[in-house]
């Protein structure tokens, strides 16, 4: 007689306490936004409220974010909503201007005052979920192992380890590239023991300024800049951008690899911060309104021109005889719209990744300066993960190499991209030389400020590092302004 077997009923969704716990908390989720919605507001903006109302000395995004489970930009929209409804306003810190700090607003605390008993019955809405039961779910979570891999590389203690990496510059980058590029490399060399949170495009509201702010506190691991950027921190970086000092990306990579680049790796450790290496992203060209044509630097005179917030690029506004506009990138396309300036300068993959060609219909192919990243990681970081900082400079080098290879082919592909949308023109060889002498204000400036020695340093390098017959970069087949 056949031995009868018997069969386990299939599993369901409701079988899992994670499915029904997900469940619940969506529900409360429900609730909190029903209860808050005469109020205009939903829970996050809420919990942004109370969080920076407990504080005098306001709270960071970064922190916020940590604190609320959120990404950067999911919690960037929330602070634009609060900010726009004046409830909370984002301010400069007053010991460092720049790092960025969110405080409530009187409307906003008034608002919290009229809410609490609102607050407190929110609270009570979950009476049977004992702190002792969340407790361990948070316990759980934080030590669970990550899954066995075959001879991983581990970081200290043999948990994953998750690196907070920004950058923000546009994806079809080569800094977009490479970033995605190393998150690739590090997570598969590692066996997924170190996993990388890329936040491409970071939308720091603070620009620049705060993502390098927030590298040095810690709230980021790693983080790409441009070296006017870097130059708040190591005042020698922007030189790097030095008009017209680097001739195409042969010249700018020998360059960067050389003692000058070299040196500015190593002054990053006096600040807490390891370079890893430096990142081409192209070439920086001029954008204006249609009815602003570049026939030369005279053209710029009296046109509002934004520039990165470094003294570098303001100088290049004085000398093209513009006003200068300095601005956060992320806010330039919303500056842009608004008529707010006429014309701004950066590398085409910027230009095509915030879709300019929507406000500013001409690309003059100035190419006044090289833009160029710095890699920086935290260096106190880096010591965290034991042999695992190994692997990440591993695969940030490799990344950078495959970034290279393909930055020159990039560019002309953006060319051509913007050749469709924009009237882009190239500019001949007695225009060039105008800009070059009128850009010759900018070395006196920068001179002024950091002496002539890291100058002369700079012109020294880039002549050694010139390949052999270097003359001007290559022309592209577009009309000439």
């Amino acid at each position: 007689m056949p031995i009868e077997t018997r069969t386990a009923p299939p599993l369901r969704p409701s079988d899992f306490r994670g499915f029904r716990l997900d469940v619940a908390a969506r529900e409360l989720v429900r609730e909190y936004n029903r209860r808050l919605r005469p109020h205009a507001l939903s829970y996050v903006p809420y919990f942004v409220l109370l969080i920076i109302a407990a504080t005098d000395a306001g709270c960071r995004p970064s922190d916020l974010a940590a604190e609320l489970h959120l990404d950067g930009s999911s919690l960037s929209g929330h602070l634009d909503k609060l900010e726009d409804a004046g409830l909370a306003e984002r301010r400069s810190d007053h010991t460092d201007k720049r790092v960025i700090r969110v405080h409530p607003t009187a409307a906003g605390l008034r608002l919290l005052e009229d809410l609490a008993p609102l607050g407190r019955a929110l609270g009570e809405l979950e009476p049977d979920f004992a702190p002792a039961a969340i407790a361990r779910i948070e316990r759980a979570v934080r030590v669970a192992p990550p899954a066995p891999r075959p001879a991983p590389a581990r970081t200290r203690g043999g948990l994953v380890t998750t690196l907070r990496v920004a950058t923000l510059t546009a994806p079809q980058s080569t800094v977009g590239r490479v970033l995605t590029r190393f998150a690739a490399l590090l997570e598969e060399r590692s066996g997924r023991a170190i996993r990388v949170a890329l936040d491409l495009p970071s939308l720091a509201p603070g620009g620049e300024l705060q993502t390098l702010g927030d590298l040095r506190a810690g709230d980021l691991a790693l983080a790409s800049v441009t070296v006017p950027a870097a130059g708040a921190v190591i005042p020698s970086a922007q030189l790097i951008e030095l008009p017209y000092l680097l001739e195409d990306f042969e010249h700018a990579n020998r360059f960067v690899d050389g003692p000058f680049g070299a040196g500015v790796l190593d002054a990053a450790a006096e600040h807490g911060l390891t370079g890893l290496g430096f990142i081409v992203n192209g070439f920086r060209s001029l954008t204006t309104r249609d009815d602003v044509a570049v026939t030369g630097p005279e053209a710029l005179h009296g046109v509002r021109l934004r520039v990165q917030e470094s003294p570098i690029n303001v100088h290049y506004a004085e000398a093209f005889g513009a006003v200068a506009v300095p601005l956060a990138f992320p806010l330039l396309a919303e500056a842009l719209a608004a008529g707010e300036i006429d014309a701004q300068e950066n590398a085409l993959a910027n230009v095509a990744g915030l879709e300019l060609w929507t406000t500013q219909r001409r690309l003059t192919l100035t190419r006044h300066a090289v833009s160029a990243h710095v890699v920086l990681a935290n260096t106190d970081l880096l010591a965290t993960l034991g042999s695992g900082a190994a692997l990440v400079a591993d695969a940030m080098r490799d990344a950078l190499a495959e970034g290279r290879r393909g930055a020159a082919a990039l560019e002309a592909e953006l060319t051509a991209l913007l050749s469709a949308r924009m009237t882009v023109a190239a500019i001949d060889t007695a225009t060039r030389a105008r800009f070059v002498a009128a850009t010759h204000l900018v070395r006196d400036r920068l001179a002024r400020a950091l002496g002539d020695e890291p100058i002369v340093r700079a012109l020294a390098a880039a002549a050694a590092a010139a390949p052999s017959g270097n003359a001007l970069p290559p022309t592209h087949p577009l009309p000439v302004a």
